[in-house]
């Protein structure tokens, strides 16, 4: 990195500390024209304490992104691209979608185990996280057609539940409306992507309106290429169909979604990379080609989703009933080369004299597959009083069902040393049963200050049944993987919060606890593995404590403020087996597990602004956010280490500009960035997260309902190292380019 790029970064880095964008400065109706009621900083209601109201006026941190603002960036495309909106936030990219994780506030990760993510994953107010594969982001149906995305930072746990330790999101789905509305889109960019999506709104009468959407996409190439088997590990593809009806009748409402959606989604992808004099069998070492990666054995990534969801409001006067009911039904399937070679590859570098003489490199014919299938019901009842003479309290029941059954093939030829077995396949069945009930009461002591307390007590009973068989066989294979068992657990967690309202300013503290369920470890390996994979780990649980600072620091310019420190016992983090591709030993991909690391004390400040403007006959409007993180383990063999997947820097930026041209055409403008600097990936330290600076790109004209745009995402065609291990490692995307045409009305 040269210099003038270390003072970029350095200077972004800082400017962002001190100033972020929270993204609900752009609410709906924002840019359809340039009067003096265009240019006011907008509102979003959020549902963050159960009831709605906007995120300026309670006392928390968050970002909340509307319709209007994620119609600007040209759509949401997966949870990658809504976290570059949020400060204080990491995405632990995979490079495949389903096996990938969130972390917001150093909140501990478990990517690729069966640990749940320590962030709450919410659609609509329904926890959709939990499952092995595929349970820690969100699956790309819950994208489409949004309404309003909801990002909470800090613990969650009195009223969001189990795993809400770094924070919780919410995607608000679009609902059927009384106007009759809609839009096509239709979308053809670089890689041969071509995407379609259509949304009609029609009112019936006056008490019923229905929504129908569908979204379809193929992408045939990609930048990731297979030679011998002629395929893109990133090729994609998308069906999503989703119809709702609603009922509205004086104080009862009910609305049902019934969705579908099935995925081809990017494959997992490494390249491998082997170091000179750390290999006897290798000595000169032996690099793979950055996008060229020569295996015999597919990669590929499936997703299919059935989603059900009814929602039952009742106005009662003094307060307002609310059911939600929800069923979910996940089929993900991840499949891989485990040893990333294949008989072409051996032979070319055998001939470029990369292998030693004698050197036995292993088999090439390593498959390795994961199948699994979710089922999750959920439902919850909760009650929000009406405020009546400064108190307001509401309560609530939930419960969660996950049924989950999780394969796990480990494929290969038959040895003599492995008993001339085919592989294995490990076979496990868990069962998650929780409930909770949590409430909240507040008072407002004066007209300005305002307490409020929360809490929530949760019931969490696991049962699981795993065994690993012979493939060919189908006997019991290996010892230890024999698992029959259960784990009970309860929690109460809380949630106090003062704040103060002076002169258009809200300052608050809070005090507030939230835990992570502890579970088992599904997949316990190879037999050859150095490290042991121990078959469960205990619960993460941490307090929290934040003062924060909101207001106008001028017309339309918001800022808010945040500073928090978390105490953290039984961190939840991720280590793996140490097998490794080229490894003599156990020469396969390392297989991932969850421990517990210890106490862990974490720190940080976070800022975000948000300014409106008439600028050269325009409006822009600017969000910019950022965070800076600290803090390391506090006890056990790994205290003094800092916690994996915790930028040290945070940095976000969006500005949307939009001005009327001629003819009643309107131009516009987006440029959305974000960055990160410092932090380690493993809880080893090494190797350290990549620095990035990312930059998406669209333009356009807009007349009436008519929208022409184009658009580049990473314009700056950025490269960097999401993921990195001792004899692999794995690439961002770079840059991809399209044009986008889109009709409402």
């Amino acid at each position: 990195m040269n210099a003038r790029r270390t003072i970029r970064d350095v200077s972004l880095a800082v400017l962002c500390a001190a100033i972020a964008a929270p993204a609900w400065a752009q609410g709906q109706g924002q840019g359809q024209g340039q009067g003096q009621g265009a240019v006011e900083i907008d509102e979003i209601l959020v549902t963050a304490r159960k009831r709605e109201e906007s995120l300026r006026e309670i006392p928390a941190a968050g970002t909340a992104i509307g319709a209007e603002q994620i119609r600007a960036m040209g759509g949401i495309a997966n949870t990658q691209a809504l976290l570059s909106n949020v400060p204080a936030v990491n995405f632990a990219n995979t490079s495949n979608p389903v096996t990938s994780e969130v972390s917001i506030r150093g909140s501990g990760t478990s990517r690729a185990t069966s640990a749940d993510a320590a962030v709450g994953l919410y659609r609509n107010g329904v926890y959709v996280g939990g499952g092995y594969v595929g349970g820690r982001t969100f699956s790309k149906p819950d994208f489409f057609d949004v309404g309003a995305i909801e990002a909470l930072r800090g613990v969650q746990g009195a009223l969001n539940g189990r795993n809400a330790v770094g924070g919780a999101i919410n995607i608000v789905s679009a609902r059927p409306t009384q106007r009759q509305e809609g839009y096509a889109l239709l979308e053809a960019a670089n890689n041969s992507r071509f995407e379609g999506q259509l949304v009609v709104n029609q009112p019936i009468n006056e008490n019923w309106a229905v929504r129908f959407g569908a979204n379809l996409m193929k992408q045939n190439k990609g930048f990731y290429y297979n030679p011998v088997r002629d395929e893109y590990f990133d090729r994609q593809e998308t069906e999503i169909y989703r119809g709702q009806v609603r009922y509205d009748n004086g104080p009862f409402s009910a609305n049902l979604l019934l969705e579908h959606g099935r995925d081809q989604l990017p494959g997992l992808m490494y390249q491998l990379l082997i170091p000179a004099g750390t290999n006897a069998t290798y000595p000169r070492g032996v690099f793979q080609d950055k996008y060229d990666v020569e295996w015999n054995h597919p990669s590929s990534a499936k997703q299919q989703i059935n989603y059900a969801e009814l929602v039952l409001e009742y106005d009662l006067g003094w307060a307002s009933l609310t059911s939600t009911t929800a069923l979910r039904e996940r089929r993900s399937q991840n499949a891989y080369d485990r040893d990333a070679t294949s008989p072409e590859f051996i032979a070319r570098i055998r001939a470029q004299g990369l292998i030693a003489p004698g050197g036995a490199p292993g088999s090439t014919d390593l498959g390795g597959s994961q199948n699994d299938y979710a089922r999750i019901l959920f439902q919850d009842v909760h009650i929000v009083g009406e405020k009546v003479g400064g108190f307001n309290w509401l309560a609530g029941f939930e419960y969660y069902d996950l049924n989950d059954k999780y394969q796990n093939t480990l494929a290969g030829p038959p040895t003599a040393a492995n008993g001339f077995s085919f592989g294995t396949v490990g076979v496990s069945r868990l069962d998650f049963v929780s409930w909770a009930a949590y409430g909240s009461v507040g008072y407002d002591v004066t007209e300005a200050f305002n307490v409020t307390a929360e809490g929530r007590y949760t019931r969490d009973d696991k049962e699981l049944l795993s065994n690993r068989f012979d493939f060919g066989t189908g006997r019991v294979s290996g010892a230890g993987f024999a698992i029959d068992t259960q784990r009970e657990t309860d929690d109460f967690s809380y949630n106090v919060t003062a704040s103060y309202k002076l002169s258009g300013w809200l300052a608050y503290g809070k005090i507030g606890t939230a835990y992570r369920a502890g579970g088992f470890n599904l997949a316990l390996g190879d037999p050859r593995q150095p490290i042991p994979i121990p078959p469960t780990f205990g619960d993460e649980k941490a307090m929290s404590y934040e003062v924060g600072l909101k207001g106008d620091i001028a017309p339309r310019v918001f800022l808010s403020l945040a500073a928090y420190r978390t105490n953290v016992d039984d961190l939840l983090v991720q280590g793996d087996n140490g097998c490794r591709v080229g490894l003599v030993s156990c020469p396969v991909q390392a297989t991932p597990f969850a421990f517990n690391a210890g106490k862990a004390r974490l720190w940080g400040f976070e800022a975000e602004l948000t300014a409106v403007r008439e600028v050269l006959g325009g409006v822009a409007r600017l969000q910019i956010g950022g965070s800076r993180q600290g803090g390391e383990i506090k006890s056990g063999p790994d205290a003094g280490k800092k916690g994996p997947q915790r930028p040290d820097w945070t940095a976000t930026f969006n500005l949307n500009y939009r001005r009327d041209l001629v003819n009643d055409w309107t131009g516009f403008f987006n440029i959305k960035g974000n960055g990160r600097w410092g932090g380690v990936q493993e809880i080893a330290q090494t190797p350290l997260l990549h620095d990035y600076q990312i930059f998406d790109v669209r333009a356009g004209v807009q007349k009436d309902g008519l929208e022409l745009s184009v658009y580049s995402n990473n314009a700056g065609n950025e490269s960097y190292i999401v993921f990195d291990a001792p004899t692999t490692r794995r690439w961002n995307l770079p840059r991809t380019y399209g044009a986008q045409v889109r009709y409402a009305w």
